[in-house]
């Protein structure tokens, strides 16, 4: 195997056969080529270097420090600016430590002292020189590919809308690729096709009505070996599908990637080049690299438009069940009335004496409609909630007349069960500010559900004042509630046992008092011990907080 030639730049003013120039030259080819084969041209001055390096590839330059247009450090940097790719060994009559150190610093690879010299020496600098020069710069892509990764990676997580983000991608490549021209195709569930999805430095008009959707030329080559293809004449491969557009817009080489995520290939990352191209080892791992960042970022998009679309449909569901719901609680609301009107009549002896069998069973006609209509009001008021549609009117509520009107309105029921409810009102009125209707319902769902769960002994409520606001206790001597069901009972549809309670719910109310408390700014606790009774705990501020709660108007 013949090696090729090293092609060695020597810039050095002291010529002649016995001048440091011949001496040098002399001294390389005494190893002969067999040992080191070299080419070698030679400049006099800083400006011929710089116009060498301008008209030709050279693989090392040995640079005398004492030019006559350039002297010391300053020509070391003079020669790192004209071509910061070529690897530079110094070559100097001075032995100054110091100096060499700053060579090196300045970019030299190697510093030599004339005199000090001998072919085997020079050879191995020169060897040496080259192998630093590249181990440098492949560190320096290294970098500069990690950096680019980590700029696309911020570009393409700034959005989740799909083809703003494909966009952001192929400009953020056009930035340190700009003479590629790169096209992204997305698998169409559907079809099975490949769609064209973005393009850059192509015209995309005649992109999309030129090339197949998908199933033929390099795209299904990419498909089929799930690997990467490299095409180096893409006019005369015989993959290409369309060489009319290849020829129009001057395409010669082309590389294409597999946009794979979780072993499923979701489309296809293509580089154009104008010129041609051989794409090496290491750029193939980095578009390779680069496509699966982009194939995350791509599936990324397309599982929050998925999202984003059953969302939507969900949220349409729920309002048309919103509707649904506060329609037919409404229309059942009239025949309700109808009948509890009827049966308070018929009670009451006005159309009629009747029975104590008679009137009890009137009795229980009344009760179960009055349950029903509470249960009609609590999804209506759910269904309020949940569309945002609840109005709060904020005003100053009385605490001893609020009670008044619950004890009047609960004294009956108390009364036919056999329990007592006592309010223990505060010494001093007590007022604060809130929905008062609302705040009334909150205590009437909580005495209702205590009178359900309580066969003997007594429901009690009272206030007591705390840190800027005042905190409701309803509490009762009834079955209790098991410990490992007091997380739950907030939830909704969320119901204890029904066998000891007189009729049936569905477990709405809790959760709406829970629903309120929170939107009228307040908290809402529970304890209890199974078979003593149980205490709800309301606490709420002196007045409501200024923004209005989820689900609440002002």
């Amino acid at each position: 195997m013949t090696k090729t030639a090293t092609h060695i730049l020597l810039v050095e003013d002291n010529l002649g056969d016995a001048g440091d120039a011949g001496l040098l030259r002399a001294a390389i080819a005494d190893l002969g080529p067999a040992l080191f084969s070299f080419t070698l041209r030679h400049v006099d001055r800083l400006a011929g270097a710089v116009a060498a390096c301008q008209a030709e590839r050279f693989d090392v330059a040995l640079l005398d420090l004492s030019l006559p247009d350039s002297s010391g450090l300053e020509t070391v940097r003079g020669m790192r600016e004209a071509n910061p790719a070529v690897p530079i060994v110094v070559m100097s009559g001075l032995n100054d430590e110091q100096t060499a150190v700053e060579a090196m610093r300045l970019g030299a690879q190697d510093y030599l002292v004339k005199g000090q010299m001998d072919s085997g020496m020079i050879v191995r600098a020169i060897n040496h020189a080259i192998e630093r020069k590249r181990i440098e710069t492949d560190l320096r892509q290294q970098r500069q590919r990690i950096a680019t990764l980590h700029e696309i990676n911020l570009a393409i997580t700034e959005t989740l809308d799909l083809r703003a983000m494909t966009e952001r991608l192929l400009e953020r490549i056009h930035r340190i690729l700009p003479d590629f021209a790169m096209a992204v195709r997305l698998r169409n569930r559907q079809t099975e096709e490949f769609d064209a999805i973005a393009a850059w430095n192509l015209d995309d008009a005649d992109w999309l009505g030129s090339l197949p959707r998908g199933g033929s030329g390099f795209t299904k080559e990419i498909v089929d070996g799930r690997e990467p293809i490299v095409v180096v004449d893409a006019a005369s491969d015989p993959r290409a599908c369309d060489s009319a557009f290849i020829a129009r817009h001057g395409i010669v080489s082309y590389l294409g990637c597999p946009l794979i995520v979780k072993d499923e290939l979701i489309g296809t990352l293509g580089f154009f080049t104008k010129v041609r191209h051989v794409f090496t080892d290491d750029e193939l791992e980095f578009f390779t690299m680069l496509a699966g960042q982009a194939a995350v970022a791509i599936q990324n998009c397309r599982l929050y438009e998925q999202i984003r679309e059953t969302n939507d449909a969900l949220n349409k569901a729920l309002e048309i069940k919103s509707v649904l719901i506060g329609v037919m609680a409404h229309e059942l609301k009239n025949p309700i009335q109808v009948i509890l009107g009827n049966a308070n009549l018929l009670s009451d002896g006005v159309f009629g004496n009747l029975t104590e069998g008679q009137v009890a069973r009137l009795r229980c006609i009344e009760a179960s409609s009055l349950e029903l209509t509470q249960l009609i009001e609590s999804a209506i008021d759910m269904v309020r909630i949940d569309g945002g549609k609840m109005r709060l009117v904020v005003t100053e509520v009385c605490v001893g007349a609020l009670f008044s009107e619950l004890r009047s309105e609960f004294a009956t029921a108390f009364e036919r069960k056999g329990l007592r409810l006592e309010f223990l009102e505060p010494q001093a009125p007590v007022s604060f500010t809130t929905d008062r209707v609302k705040f009334k319902e909150i205590l009437r769902n909580l005495i209702e559900n205590a009178r359900k769960y309580t066969h003997d002994g007594s429901v009690t409520v009272h206030v007591e004042p705390i840190d800027q606001g005042l905190e409701f206790v309803v509490s009762d001597t009834g079955l209790g509630i098991p410990a490992e069901l007091l997380p739950k009972v907030f939830e909704l549809f969320f119901q204890a046992d029904d066998s000891h309670r007189e009729y049936a719910s569905a477990g709405l109310g809790l959760n709406i008092v829970k629903r309120l408390v929170g939107a009228m700014s307040g908290e809402i606790t529970v304890t209890s011990e199974l078979g003593k009774g149980s205490t709800f705990r309301v606490k709420m501020p002196n007045l409501i907080a200024l923004e209005p709660a989820p689900g609440l108007i002002r």
